[in-house]
């Protein structure tokens, strides 16, 4: 709210009530003040569909990893029209909603902040409604929740009414802050009005576009396309307004199950690891402890189609022989001697108790075995600032050294994250750092990182680890299961542990909680009552593991190690990862744990924008569009 009208008795917004943090009022370039003519003074507020605000200009990418040809567009288009086009089409239909007393109000995209529901956290990208009252936005998906549980028929009998009412008092006790109006009234689904950040014309010609590159795809495109003039009839666009954040994949159909028929089996696990070397024993043997075998290959050996043979069933697999590629030593000493004063802060595995120290002193107690308390980590190194800002040669060592370039760098040709434009809040994908002293995997041990999930694919190279208390090489025991047995191990932790309900809602996911760790006595015991098997491994320094987006993977150094990752969002891969946005979107009704930083439905329209702009600049003939190698069809 403008100073010029703080004294006038109008409601505020929930960002200019607490205008000390810096907030900016949520109606901005969105409410009107309605002024006597005569006094001058404001009579009231008004939302209005005419307030159309011109869409600030995105600077995108110019530069990638190699040179970004006809097919990488191609490919990036095929993809995102499979999973983007439902919900542009929905989003149509969101424009055209009567909505009185406002109609849609129109906004700018957000490019200094990142637009989340004020409910779950999940990015806003379509169908949004805001309340007219304190300026909370929510995702479809919420405010169908608020009208299911606020709408009730004017002439609804008495036994309806309390129905009705019995199961919004049940929602209150869950989750409290669902119906809290800034002025201190409780939401309803009549304060709030839809809210669209496309114009309409957009909107037919993007739906328009894709619609052409499924339809020849897989073929030379013969003409440019040309937007369809039915775009906006009821046959093109679905009559629901519902959000396709729930529900089956927006990409068309269920996943397909990965192929294990050829994944080997080792009879003896407790006495040949699946990478060949010499499997560490534990003090505590529980008995043999089935495993599928990792596949494994050469940095060389990694071509485009044997990477996508593994990564179109989401078969995680291991690259060898980074270690020669790295030009800096990234040992302890090397962070010492190079950052050693920064203050960091640094977790106990076990207990999960902190303490602020410096990198020398961390890095010093690495190979002290017996000088030392504990198994500290300095996890998500730097926490804030981005990794390429804070250590630009290590930055760039890292990224000359990775295997699948065009997918796993940042500016990679093939990752539809590399297209974000360079003037917004652009998903921090990484690269991190993951330091940890030695742990174990026995029983009641939670390892070094506890089992979870990605929200996208994920890359993890181990560059040093220090030799166990024995003298013998280090490494870390990977346990990495398969997307389709997730349930499962909900089921048997659900059974055998307990993660701890929020404000009487719902027990939290014994996965996505990020609080449990198959221990040996766990991991057999999966085994035995579910039939479930992990992807065990035993990685050194030099090796990189590749984790498919929905597998659920968990680690435990069994030397100190020093490892870095990097995620990143793979074509092949786009059905997991809007998956993965609605299963956190879950659990944040219940605890507001995790934010939707990958914002992955803006990310697929700025990759689709990009990719026009570089067909349009570079003159390419539309018979030149091919989509060769892509995964599914339309």
């Amino acid at each position: 709210m403008s100073a010029r009208y703080k004294h006038e008795k109008f409601t505020k917004c929930l960002s200019c009530t607490r205008r000390w943090a810096g907030d900016t009022c949520r109606f901005q370039n969105l409410r009107l003040w309605l002024r006597n003519k005569e006094t001058g003074q404001a009579q009231g507020t008004s939302f209005t569909k005419a307030v159309v605000v011109k869409q600030q200009e995105m600077r995108y990418p110019r530069n990638w990893n190699v040179e970004l040809l006809s097919q990488h567009a191609s490919i990036i288009k095929y993809t995102v029209a499979r999973a983007l086009l439902p919900v542009l089409r929905i989003e149509l239909a969101h424009l055209n909603i009567d909505a009185p007393p406002t109609g849609v109000v129109h906004r700018m995209r957000e490019t200094e902040c990142r637009a989340t529901c004020d409910t779950c956290l999940t990015s806003l990208f379509s169908q949004s409604w805001m309340c007219m009252l304190c300026g909370r936005e929510q995702c479809a998906d919420c405010y169908e929740k608020m009208k299911d549980l606020t709408f009730v028929e004017k002439n609804a009998p008495a036994d309806r009414r309390a129905a009705s009412l019995a199961r919004r008092e049940r929602h209150v006790h869950a989750n409290p802050a669902f119906f809290t109006c800034g002025s201190k009234k409780d939401h309803a689904w009549d304060s709030f009005f839809p809210v669209s950040r496309f114009s309409k014309p957009e909107l037919i010609e993007a739906i328009a576009g894709m619609e052409h590159t499924l339809r020849y795809g897989k073929q030379a495109l013969p003409q440019r396309y040309q937007p369809i003039s039915n775009a906006s009839s009821p046959e093109a666009v679905p009559s629901s307004t519902r959000s396709m954040s729930s529900g089956d994949s927006s990409s068309g159909g269920p996943l397909t199950p990965p192929d294990y028929s050829t994944s080997v089996f080792s009879p003896e696990p407790k006495t040949l690891s699946l990478n060949g070397r010499p499997h560490p024993r534990n003090k505590h043997d529980v008995g043999e402890i089935p495993y599928y075998e990792l596949n494994n290959f050469r940095f060389e050996q990694v071509t485009r189609d044997v990477f996508r043979s593994m990564w179109a069933n989401g078969v995680p697999f291991v690259v060898t022989g980074l270690q020669e590629r790295l030009k800096l030593p990234w040992t302890p000493q090397y962070f010492m001697d190079t950052y050693g004063d920064q203050s960091c802060l640094i977790i106990e595995c076990q207990d999960d108790t902190n303490q602020t120290t410096t990198v020398r002193d961390f890095f010093s107690q690495f190979g002290q075995h017996s000088s030392r308390k504990g198994c500290w980590k300095l996890k998500d190194w730097p926490p804030t600032s981005d990794f390429r800002t804070a250590f630009p040669e290590l930055y760039e060592d890292f990224s000359q050294a990775l295997p699948m370039p065009d997918y796993v760098r940042r500016d990679g040709v093939l990752n539809i994250a590399s297209h974000f434009p360079m003037n917004t809040i652009v998903p921090d994908l990484g690269p991190k750092m993951y330091n940890a002293m030695a742990s174990n995997t026995e029983t009641g041990s939670k390892g070094s990182t506890r089992l979870h999930m990605d929200m996208a694919d994920a890359m993890n190279i181990m560059t040093y680890a220090a030799p166990k208390e024995d003298g013998t090489p280090g490494c870390a025991a990977w346990d990495l299961f398969r997307a389709e047995d997730s349930d499962k191990i909900r089921q048997f932790l659900k059974s055998r542990t307990s993660t701890p309900a929020v404000k009487g809602g719902p027990p939290q996911d014994p996965i996505h909680s990020q609080q449990l760790y198959l221990d040996d006595t766990l991991r057999k015991a999966l085994f035995d009552e579910f039939g479930v098997k992990s992807f065990r491994f035993y990685q050194q320094a030099g090796e990189a593991v590749f984790i498919p987006a929905g597998c659920a993977h968990q680690v435990s150094n069994l030397s100190d190690c020093i490892k870095i990752a990097v995620d990143f969002v793979s074509p092949e891969n786009i059905d997991r990862c809007e998956r993965l946005t609605r299963e956190f979107r879950e659990q944040n009704h219940a605890l507001a744990w995790k934010e939707d930083v990958l914002q992955l439905r803006s990310m697929m329209w700025f990759a689709w924008q990009s990719c026009e702009r570089q067909e349009k600049m570079n003159g390419w003939a539309a018979g030149e569009d091919r989509v060769e190698g892509v995964v599914g069809t339309a």
